[in-house]
């Protein structure tokens, strides 16, 4: 594994964007301005992983848990990653080893001590502080697909993203009707919360606490949902590239998203985008609280980078591209 530390920003280029508000829908075009923020900076570039599918933050040990799909069924993995990049261990938790299972690892959240993953059709909790494995909750019954990210809401329960899909030669086919968002319970109870049409593909799922809402980003189309559990339908607030795969919020409230197909993340601040172009397949992301930096797995690389996102002062409103 290699670890390569980076402060130097990346090159700007100035570019007219449709930008997209994050309170609601807004197609209304920008004009050139300069950067009015700091520009994000690569704080870490670090390898030594196998497929890296998503990252989670856990704030009480300050320490990022990137998912590993590994090499074979059965044999996925959980890392444990300092912000500053340093692997504190490679294989915390292991599948096949200490009575672990972990097919095929994606989305994680942590609620207390524990840290939940979705992976495949089950939710795997395991103890944050020793890796060792403490409940499994299938959804098997409910003929769950491809579970990809969850969440903690404000109601202590677990959401859960089903993208409804099936790998055919690398290829990630719908299958009619199957998206949905599930719902766990305390009591481990699994229901659907959320399957509507517009459910195109949905793979990152947060909670935004100003907001009050969860925010669900798409694979399959260009919209940003907004949905609070006790709607019926999820809104549309805002729009980006398609093959969206991780959201995240920052701590002073922007919101940011992944996107295969212009391999970018995309800081979104009120009108204004910031992109940071060159991630090929951008995974699930984790979001440092405490420092304001961003984990965005690269399964196709096997690599991790951790991008340092300043803050941004309250006006600021430009449109800002970043190309590596």
């Amino acid at each position: 594994m290699t670890f390569r530390s980076h402060a130097v920003p990346a090159l700007l280029v100035l570019a007219q964007l449709a930008l997209v508000a994050c309170g609601g829908p807004d197609r209304s075009k920008a004009t050139r301005h300069p950067p009015a923020a700091p520009l994000p900076t690569r704080a870490a570039d670090v390898s030594g992983f196998r497929r890296p599918e998503a990252a989670a933050y856990d704030s009480a040990a300050d320490v990022f848990f990137v998912s590993n799909g590994g090499d074979s069924v059965g044999l996925g993995f959980i890392s444990r990653v300092r912000p500053d990049g340093a692997i504190d261990s490679l294989r915390f938790i292991a599948g096949g080893r200490g009575g672990v299972t972990l097919r095929s690892p994606r989305g994680m959240t942590i609620v207390g001590d524990t840290l939940w993953v979705a992976d495949d059709d089950a939710v795997r909790g395991f103890d944050a502080r020793s890796g060792a494995p403490l409940a499994v909750i299938s959804l098997a019954a409910e003929h769950a697909h491809r579970l990809d990210a969850v969440a903690a809401g404000p109601d202590g329960a677990l959401y859960v993203t089903d993208a409804g899909t099936r790998e055919e030669q690398g290829a990630h086919v719908p299958i009619p009707g199957a998206a949905r968002i599930f719902r766990i319970a305390h009591d481990h109870k699994v229901s659907v919360a959320l399957a509507r049409a517009a459910l195109a593909q949905p793979r990152g799922i947060i909670w935004d606490r100003r907001g009050r809402r969860f925010v669900i980003v798409l694979f399959d189309a260009s919209t940003i949902l907004a949905w609070r559990p006790a709607d019926s339908a999820a809104q549309v607030i805002g729009y980006n590239s398609r093959g969206m795969d991780g959201v995240g919020i920052l701590p002073d409230g922007r919101m940011v998203v992944t996107s295969w197909q212009d391999s970018a993340l995309t800081v979104r601040a009120g009108a204004g985008l910031t992109l940071v172009k060159g991630f090929p397949a951008p995974g699930g992301i984790g979001v440092d609280t405490r420092r304001g930096r961003v984990a965005v797995p690269l399964a196709g690389e096997n690599r991790l980078e951790i991008w340092t996102v300043p803050s941004a002062k309250p006006s600021t409103r430009a449109a800002n591209a970043l190309r590596r």
